[in-house]
């Protein structure tokens, strides 16, 4: 295990996952969320907010902090990687109300490819954060 994932574990509480499947996908999900918060302080003091691996690394891991979608995202999004999950980022809308015209994408969130399904993973929303969700279910709902 690298000394990434060592961190990343111990951040979270968490026992090492085994092999990408969904229930390690949910589990994982479900400890991020528990463990690490949204935290949005940096975006309204405002500071600037660094997303290279090393920079999320040291704030959300060992300076014990939280943070907002790019970075609770881009941290659960390497760590999947490295787990041996197949991820991407995708960027979102973030729908509210009903605003008069489209917002832009400003949101990030991640699709994961795990037992020959597509799931729609996000650490990064604040307040009530959904659990990992098959992307078909959802897809289903609309």
């Amino acid at each position: 295990m690298t000394s990434f994932l060592h961190a990343y574990f111990t951040r979270l509480h968490c026992q090492p996952l085994g092999v990408p499947t969904v229930e390690a996908l949910r589990t994982l999900h479900l400890a991020h969320n528990c463990a690490i918060p949204f935290e949005n302080l940096d975006v309204l003091l405002p500071r600037e907010i660094q997303l290279d691996e090393t920079a999320l690394e040291e704030k959300l891991l060992y300076a014990r902090r939280g943070g907002y979608c790019f970075e609770l995202n881009g941290l659960f999004e390497r760590a999947l990687r490295d787990i041996g999950f197949n991820v991407r980022s995708l960027l979102g809308r973030v729908i509210l109300s009903h605003p008069a015209s489209l917002p832009p994408r400003t949101h990030r969130l991640l699709l994961v490819d795990v037992e020959d399904e597509q799931w729609i993973a996000d650490v990064g929303f604040g307040g009530q954060r959904p659990n990992a969700n098959r992307a078909a279910s959802l897809a289903a709902k609309r």
